[in-house]
């Protein structure tokens, strides 16, 4: 019989070794073996490693799980609206001259009735997610054809006019509300998401929408909620339009007993010694930023000086919380949606009010960047906060 050491012996007794087996004399294993099952105590290691990756990267979620999270005060408790259900004057916003009028339509007016059809011509651009679009539906059911604006040709929305003839068109952005101009120009038009909808003409006959902007006073409320209420706030504006209401808000500031300091921008020569002057005074910041002046190279700078120094911001939307300040304020597209519906109601009726045609959104929220906040060493309980989205990037 062939003898099966093919020469090897054991590294501990110098013994024959047989293969594939232990030492028979010292029960020493061979270091094939060892080098075998160090191997597979690898692979198994690797392969649990590789588990629990999969298993954070679940928990981490898809990128709609990443849409910020939005709390109104207390568990459960539903958020409070901005206005009553009679409309108020209408309230600057900031954005250049424009106003919205407050009114929670919502509770004064129902919706259409249910013979009524409306076309909604939404944009995966500018409503990615589809929110007002599930907004109207939900309030308004989903009766309510719709078009997509990137899917069109031309003729497209007309032809779509003359077959379904519906009680009006609802816009999502500006190019949608252009395009219905063109094919659907007899039509009452209820829009949303259009950031200057006083200059584009929407204020008018016919005409019905929602301002992506919140005005200034429930602006400046949430901000005093979230930015550190024992330190003085500096407020920097823009020259022009929106001088005006900042000093206001900056007054609404002071009647809640904190110190406010007003700084104008009117070029970007003079940013340096007003950021001298606004570090030294106050250590939180209220920025109104605009494209003309503060637009987005002279944000950059000031966020810049902010962040040197410690000193968080807060902003009047949510597009500069995302580029890193720590809180601003916006709306919600869903509700936005619901609150287009009851305006539907209310211009198929004729009760919607004298004046204005721009709407302020009827629900307003806190905007909270948790990456700043965790930078700056702060953290919130949102039960102390009457109403916050929360964001978080990495």
């Amino acid at each position: 019989m062939a003898d099966k050491t093919e020469g090897r012996r054991c590294p501990v007794c110098d013994h024959p070794l047989p293969v594939g087996s232990i030492c028979p004399h010292c029960r020493a294993r061979p270091a094939r073996r060892q080098s075998h099952r160090a191997a597979w105590m690898l692979a198994g290691g690797a392969l649990f490693v590789l588990a629990a990756l999969i298993f954070w990267v679940e928990q981490l979620g898809g990128p709609d799980e990443h849409a910020p999270r939005e709390f109104s005060g207390g568990a459960g408790a539903e958020p409070v609206p901005d206005a009553t259900a009679r409309p108020g004057d209408p309230l600057p916003v900031p954005f250049g001259n424009e106003h919205c009028v407050p009114w929670h339509v919502s509770k004064a007016e129902p919706p259409p009735s249910k013979n009524e059809r409306y076309l909604i011509l939404t944009s995966r651009v500018v409503d990615p997610h589809g929110l007002v679009l599930s907004g109207f539906s939900t309030e308004c059911g989903e009766r309510h054809p719709v078009l997509i604006l990137e899917d069109l040709k031309e003729g497209d929305l007309r032809a779509a006019v003359d077959e379904l003839k519906p009680e009006g068109v609802v816009v999502v952005g500006m190019a949608a509300y252009r395009l219905a101009r063109q094919e659907a120009l007899d039509l009452p038009v209820l829009f949303a998401h259009i950031s200057n909808p006083k200059a584009a003409g929407l204020d008018g006959p016919g005409r019905a929408g929602v301002t992506p902007w919140v005005p200034f006073p429930p602006l400046v409320r949430h901000l005093l909620e979230v930015l550190p209420r024992k330190k003085p706030l500096a407020v920097l504006h823009p020259a022009g339009p929106l001088a005006e209401p900042a000093r206001a808000a900056a007054e609404q500031i002071r009647k809640q007993g904190r110190k406010a300091s007003v700084f104008e921008v009117s070029a970007e020569a003079d940013l340096e010694q007003i950021l001298k002057q606004a570090t030294a005074e106050a250590r939180a910041w209220i920025v109104f930023p605009d494209r003309k002046i503060i637009d987005r190279k002279m944000f950059n700078r000031i966020q810049v000086a902010a962040e040197k120094a410690a000193i968080p911001l807060g902003v009047s939307d949510e597009d500069h919380v995302r580029r890193g300040s720590l809180v601003g304020v916006g709306p919600d597209s869903h509700r936005i949606g619901r609150q287009l519906c009851h305006l539907a109601g209310a211009l198929s009726r004729d009760k919607l009010p004298q004046g204005s045609r721009i709407f302020c959104p009827e629900y307003s929220f806190a905007v909270i960047n948790n990456t700043v906040a965790e930078k700056l060493g702060y953290m919130y309980d949102i039960n102390n906060i009457q109403q916050a989205k929360l964001y978080k990037w990495h």
